[in-house]
């Protein structure tokens, strides 16, 4: 009887010290929890939001980490999209066709891009690399230059390249083609901008390396003409230091989107791809809708 009673005494006294220690760690951890030294950095509606997912939005949303105001900008996003989508779901939207159509491509979208991001990500270019591209590239660095444009942008159905042309090549601003867009009613605007050299793709960058003052350059894209005419250009050299750093950035951005590009031709030309409608049928110039057709005048 006595061992039988010391058994049930010990459980006893067991029992309570491990409830006591639980309780103990659920209200530390509840504390942690709350002072932000854990995985949690929020919560709304009852659910958690992590610092994993504060990251993956702080990138969707290309927001800087070196940024004070990032991860506020970022929390609140994701919130006010988790109390929108709660609500949604409780109105049953999230049943309707169009919606699950949508939530399909979002999905579809998110992988594609993180797979796109995973399998293009180039190796890290050597010390040689680094300079060859240094050296083949004087513009971007020891003869980089900045330019003064104005910019004049109009639909690019009202861009008649032969008619227009001449109302702005070689002169030194748009006063005559703004005229004639005015008697024609067409809907344009001008502006300034000052950009170096770096902020241009490469093919812009060599076509700027030969112009000067007067010179044009022509962005056509689907819906937007941009007409960029050259105010003003003068040298801009960056402190040498500086220049590994940037090439290794663009080096690296080079390849990511050629290897990005070889995986989708890839992937395209192993797969039967059927086309029944013929308005969505790809044309000639498919390929020139991604990047803008450059001309100059």
């Amino acid at each position: 009887m006595r061992t039988a009673q010391v058994s049930v005494l010990f459980f006893c006294v067991f029992a309570s010290a491990v409830f006591a220690s639980q309780s103990a760690h659920a209200r530390s951890a509840a504390k942690t929890v709350e002072s932000g030294k854990t995985q949690v950095v929020a919560k709304a509606a009852g659910r958690e939001i992590t610092l994993t997912e504060l990251h993956v939005e702080m990138a969707r949303l290309n927001l800087s980490p070196n940024d004070p105001a990032s991860e506020r900008i970022a929390v609140e996003n994701i919130i006010n999209r988790t109390l929108l989508s709660r609500a949604a779901r409780a109105s049953s939207l999230h049943r309707r066709p169009e919606a699950l159509v949508q939530m399909k491509a979002a999905q579809e979208q998110a992988l594609a891009d993180l797979y796109l991001g995973i399998t293009s990500q180039p190796p890290e270019p050597t010390r040689q690399e680094v300079e060859d591209f240094i050296s083949d590239n004087p513009a971007l660095f020891a003869k980089r230059r900045s330019y003064v444009f104005s910019v004049l942008s109009l639909p690019t159905e009202a861009f008649d390249e032969e008619k227009l042309t001449p109302l702005f090549d070689e002169t030194r601003d748009f006063a005559k083609l703004e005229n004639t867009l005015r008697v024609k009613n067409v809907d344009f605007t001008v502006s300034n901008t000052a950009q170096p050299s770096t902020a241009f793709p490469d093919a812009i960058r060599k076509q700027l390396a030969q112009y000067t003052v007067k010179d044009n350059i022509v962005l056509k894209g689907e819906s937007q003409t941009q007409i960029m005419k050259i105010m003003k250009a003068q040298p801009s050299p960056s402190q040498s230091s500086e220049w590994p750093a940037l090439a290794r950035r663009l080096i690296l951005d080079q390849e990511t989107l050629l290897r990005a590009e070889k995986l989708v031709k890839r992937l395209r030309e192993e797969t039967t791809v059927s086309y029944y409608r013929d308005t969505a049928k790809p044309v000639a110039v498919a390929s020139e809708a991604a990047t803008p057709a450059i001309v100059k005048p």
